[in-house]
């Protein structure tokens, strides 16, 4: 029996967990699932309250409060800053928590994605824990897959595309092949109905919103890529080792660069996992996705140094060639691989802070795959890769 692992960070009050509450106990699940709610300076106390409450019912609700995560980040040789405050970057110190749970796996949430009645969740996300195993995997010929045409908008929405998808394979041909490939799935990237996971230019062009998806989940062969997200995602539990949510605000192209650190962490994760052999699926679990109020103007302006440092990495990351048999290795050796990048680099994005801020970045991705080592150290098999 697998037993899995909630994470999400939050400034509210965590009602979303009443929707999971009783998706678990409709399903049966609430003995294989605890929850780590992350709070920062902002957080209410009735974010406790609300844990203790759901714990009380039977479902375990952990919220450690803030002197406690700065315990546990000195336990691991991290300093508190390496984790700003005031930030979603938060959720990285649930992960290096869950990580040392019994858990075979974790499920990544954003505090405005409910799940759904009728589908259960834990089964759906899973798929991350089963061995491997024949599978009918999409090839895209741009080598990017959009996920967002598994939903069914309200209007004819065929040029919607997920948050992190390249601008630069958007409106061309791309025609899909599919073919059947032997493997694990080690990344399960839920949907959402309601409000999509767009970017903002996105949303103040066509306000896109989801009405229903076509019931088919997608596994991506080795050559395809597609946006991953922190919202409604699981992964297998070694898997953590790779997934660290980047730090964000660092000044590029004239503003800065934020609210992409799930989607670098996302891409950074498929390419470990290619690299070790596993697929990554997209589609079910769906959630619904009751968007926190936005300023998207001023998104869009927060996004835009993002968008562009993205799209020049992926290429790179797409042809770059991991070492090591595991994921804290492999996730070493991409950390390397981007040093090497930001003293070389000229693109257009790569000017002023941006070489300074990829070796930050990769600064960030060694001292955390220190620490998921120093995990791993607690238990047999931690960290290592998973491939059967």
């Amino acid at each position: 029996m697998s037993k899995a692992c909630i994470v999400l960070t939050t400034i509210f009050d965590p009602a979303v967990l009443e929707a999971y509450y009783r998706n678990f106990e409709k399903f049966g699940r609430l003995d294989e699932v605890e929850a780590i709610v992350i709070p920062d300076r902002k957080t209410p106390g009735a974010a406790w309250e609300r844990c203790r409450e759901l714990t009380r019912r039977g479902l375990r609700a952990e919220c450690p409060g803030l002197e406690e995560q700065e315990q546990f980040l000195a336990r691991l040789g991290l300093p508190g800053e390496f984790i700003p405050y005031n930030s979603d970057n938060r959720r990285n110190i649930g992960y290096l928590m869950a990580l040392e749970r019994e858990c075979d796996f974790v499920i990544s949430l954003d505090d405005d994605n409910y799940a759904r009645e009728g589908e259960d969740v834990f089964q759906e996300h899973a798929v991350v824990t089963a061995p491997a195993a024949q599978h009918e995997v999409v090839e895209a010929a741009s080598g990017y897959y959009n996920i967002c045409e598994l939903l069914q908008f309200d209007q004819d929405k065929r040029d919607v595309f997920p948050r992190g998808y390249p601008f630069s394979a958007r409106h061309v041909e791309n025609p899909v092949s599919m073919k059947t490939v032997w493997g694990a799935i080690h990344v399960n990237a839920g949907l959402w109905l309601l409000d999509p996971d767009v970017e903002a230019v996105t949303w103040l062009v066509l306000n896109p919103h989801a009405r229903a998806w076509g019931g088919e989940a997608r596994v991506l062969g080795r050559e395809t890529w597609t946006p991953v997200n922190t919202q409604n995602t699981s992964l297998r539990r070694e898997a953590v080792a790779a997934y660290y949510f980047l730090r964000m605000g660092y000044p590029i192209g004239g503003t800065g660069i934020d609210r992409y650190g799930d989607i670098f962490s996302g891409y950074f994760v498929q390419a470990c996992a290619k690299h070790l052999g596993g697929l990554v699926r997209a589609g079910s679990p769906v959630a619904e996705h009751r968007r926190n109020t936005h300023h998207y103007m001023k998104d869009a302006i927060m996004e835009w140094g993002a968008i562009l440092v993205l799209e020049e990495l992926l290429p790179w990351l797409r042809e770059q060639k991991l070492s090591g048999s595991g994921w804290v290795e492999a996730y070493r050796s991409l950390a390397a691989g981007l040093e090497e990048l930001a003293g070389r680099w000229q693109g257009p994005a790569w000017k002023e802070h941006a070489g300074e801020y990829l070796r930050r970045t990769a600064s960030d991705m060694q001292q955390w795959a220190g620490a998921c080592e120093r995990i791993s150290g607690a238990g047999p098999a931690k960290g290592q890769s998973s491939q059967a």
